[in-house]
């Protein structure tokens, strides 16, 4: 296989009722950890890093080349279809940054923007991204925050159809992120409740697929009934973060004393290794959950 564009992944989950997932990684043990989910589900996928909650001085300085370039090739040498994503950039100049860096689709988040400026900073990123062949997610909504097991609405909003369809039509992005009740950084036992109904209706207005942001507090069963209902993407990150995390913390407990072994060998022993196979593990239930798993023949 090779890179494959976001337009013509999410057209076909679209029309098949399933959808593909984001997962999203902070190194490259996470990225390899992704694509072996994929591989092993025959499923398409998106890979790729965020912004959201990374130091922006250092993705601008180096991040975003060194994980745009690691991206794309782990996504070529696939053999299932992949996308390469840079996700979630806090800025228009930003997110133009990974346009040359090697992702197939940058996506920007307009917290705080008023929205006449967000709309035209967003037609600028279209225009760009465009021009060289990447694809761009838009979103003008804001999803309410998980911090220190308290859920923090502040200014989320569910999305209007009406703007969702004024947005898509001058903006020209090419798949929509929107608002309908999940939440970012879930932790702990807490399960939003989407609104499927509103998810109904926004697909059959929107001309572009939908995106739902939060996927890692959603529980399965909703997950599935937003599918059902028109999502043809899921984006992950958290929960991601949590399986790594304790996989890397059980590994470490019975690590031997020998840390070149233990750190980066990717020998018997790794701990970065073991943590990573239990991402792929999670990663690959998720899949199943979202549908998109038995999608791609083997070759």
């Amino acid at each position: 296989m090779t890179l494959v564009t976001l337009p013509e992944l999410l057209a076909e989950a679209r029309r098949q009722r399933y959808a593909v997932g984001y997962f999203e990684a902070w190194d490259i043990y996470g990225l390899e950890a992704v694509v072996a989910a994929a591989q092993a589900e025959r499923s398409p996928v998106i890979i790729g890093i965020g912004g959201l909650t990374a130091n922006h001085e250092w993705l601008g300085t180096q991040g975003i080349a060194l994980y745009g370039a690691a991206a794309a090739t782990l996504a070529r040498s696939a053999t299932v279809p992949a996308a390469a994503m840079y996700n979630e950039a806090d800025s228009l100049k930003e997110a133009c940054s990974a346009i040359g860096a090697g992702f197939n689709t940058v996506m920007m988040v307009g917290q705080g923007l008023p929205w006449e400026r967000l709309v035209q900073a967003t037609v600028t990123l279209t225009t760009e991204a465009h021009r060289a062949g990447v694809a761009v997610e838009g979103e003008f909504d804001e999803l309410a925050e998980m911090r220190d097991g308290v859920v923090r609405e502040r200014t989320a909003t569910s999305t209007e159809v009406g703007r969702a369809v004024e947005f898509v039509a001058r903006t020209n992005v090419d798949c929509l992120a929107v608002a309908v009740g999940s939440v970012h950084f879930v932790t702990g036992g807490f399960a939003p409740t989407l609104e499927l109904g509103l998810i109904r209706e926004l697909a059959d207005a929107v001309a572009v697929p939908l995106v739902l942001h939060g996927g890692s507090g959603v529980p399965a069963d909703q997950l599935r009934a937003a599918v059902d209902a028109g999502i043809s993407k899921v984006n992950f990150g958290t929960r991601l973060k949590q399986v790594f995390d304790v996989g890397l913390r059980n590994a470490l407990a019975e690590a031997g004393s020998d840390v070149n072994r233990t750190y980066g060998s990717r020998l018997p022993g790794d701990a970065m290794t073991a943590a990573a196979q239990a991402l792929t593990e999670e990663v690959r239930r998720y899949m199943q959950i979202l549908g998109s798993s038995g999608r791609i023949a083997r070759g």
